[in-house]
């Protein structure tokens, strides 16, 4: 039941900056159809659906992040029973929500471009296919770097804090969290530049190809990190460090931090 009421008051603290985002994103779309449909040239609006598309990757961390400052001014945790896990999942599920509405909503106006700008001749290599494929790993791609995005995030605002307790690092904690991302960042990229550890990440990979690849006026398409395919050990390593964040976020939050 304190689980469930996290989730509804973080929902309802959110309720309103989601609807009026839905409505924003109703609106850009709109003038970018009209612009588009005014040049009598409806493939137009895809570059501008893009751009809506990759914009996606911070609606999960700035909802998380206004969440996140209500806590700062609420202090809930300072005085509730749950525990940091808890708090910190509430806001995860609920940035969770609004980014799949939004994301929902996004593809229901590229399915209708698509079908609006059926015939012209940028769009002949679709031969009448929808591209399934292509969309699904597109909006995975995009949940990916929200979730990358979003578990930094959380763990670098715990540890902000946290370090407030210390009178010796409260007035450089900004310099020494920044230098805690490009660390750890430098780290892994120079351990995955390893022939041992390449070797291991390159492994194991699932081939996706595309329904369009053997349309005319294209290449194969295939959606790969790599050329051996689409490669499984980055995705499982990257989500175990999301899982590691996320729970030393909320270690730090449960030593109760002032903020």
């Amino acid at each position: 039941m304190v689980f469930k009421g996290l989730v509804i008051k973080d929902f309802l603290l959110i309720r309103m900056y989601l609807f009026t985002w839905l409505a924003v994103l109703i609106v850009l779309y709109t003038a970018g159809a009209s612009f588009a449909a005014y040049q009598k040239q409806f493939y137009l609006v895809f570059p501008f659906l893009l751009v809506l598309y990759v914009g996606h990757t911070l609606v999960l961390p700035v909802t998380a992040g206004i969440l996140l400052k209500a806590e700062e001014k609420g202090q809930y945790w300072l005085h509730g029973t749950a525990d940091g896990k808890r708090l910190l999942s509430s806001k995860l599920i609920v940035s969770t929500i609004v980014l799949l509405a939004s994301l929902l909503l996004t593809n229901v106006l590229m399915a209708f471009s698509l079908m609006a700008a059926n015939g012209e001749s940028q769009l002949a290599f679709l031969e009448g296919q929808f591209p399934w494929v292509e969309g699904v790993l597109f909006n995975g791609g995009i949940i990916f770097s929200a979730f990358y995005l979003t578990t930094w995030g959380l763990f670098l605002w715990s540890l902000f804090h946290s370090m407030a307790q210390s009178p010796a690092l409260r007035k450089i904690r900004w310099i020494l969290i920044i230098a805690v991302y490009f660390i750890t960042q430098t780290v892994i990229v120079r351990v995955t530049e390893w022939s041992a550890v390449k070797a291991f990440l390159q492994s194991w990979s699932i081939q996706i190809e595309s329904p369009l690849s053997s349309t005319g006026g294209m290449n194969e398409i295939s959606f790969t990190m790599d050329s051996n395919g689409l490669l499984v050990w980055p995705l499982l390593l990257s989500c175990a460090g999301f899982c590691l964040l996320f729970f030393a976020a909320a270690w730090l939050l449960d030593r109760k931090v002032e903020v």
